[in-house]
């Protein structure tokens, strides 16, 4: 573990990966919230709904299960333009049990990021240059009634390699 922060305290992290091994991307992350139980943004919905021509859609999560939406802060403290998303790289947990998003859920966090990008902010999805900054979304479905204890942010490509978990953040929400 690189270390643990709390909601509003930003973390750095470095992501060193086969292809960036010379000139390594360099994060700053801020959680801001974690939200549960709520709807997915209805605006965010409709943005996507839009883009492709169909009607607005009101996702619903699994049986048994709540939408949980994680923002957070992004700002590329790098040499270089860089891109980023909370796949595979960002858990929230649930005392010593990890959720990651899905693969509907990142297309919900895809959502996220087209309609913030739409309105003049570049999420890190799109690419960051130094000393950008954009909003990070995570969608996750944890069991109904549950809440979140933590989130982990990896500096590596995945939360887990070969090698095992990565290093990274543990960002404690209690």
């Amino acid at each position: 573990m690189l270390g643990t922060a709390r909601p509003g305290q930003p973390f750095n992290v470095t992501v060193i990966a086969s292809d960036t091994a010379d000139d390594p991307h360099r994060w700053q992350f801020t959680v801001r919230s974690v939200v549960c139980g709520k709807p997915l943004d209805p605006g965010v919905m409709a943005y996507a709904a839009d883009s492709v021509g169909a009607p607005t859609a009101s996702p619903t999560p699994e049986a048994g299960k709540q939408f949980c939406v994680l923002t957070m802060d992004a700002v590329n403290v790098g040499k270089s333009m860089a891109v980023w998303n909370a796949d595979n790289r960002v858990s929230l947990n649930v005392a010593d049990t990890r959720y990651t998003m899905s693969q509907k859920d990142s297309e919900y966090a895809s959502d996220y990021a087209q309609y913030w990008n739409s309105r003049g902010q570049t999420a890190p999805t799109f690419g960051l240059n130094p000393g950008s900054k954009g909003p990070v979304h995570g969608i996750f479905q944890i069991p109904t009634g549950e809440k979140p204890t933590s989130v982990w942010v990896t500096s590596g490509t995945a939360i887990t390699t070969i090698d095992g978990v990565q290093p990274g953040y543990l960002v404690r929400l209690t």
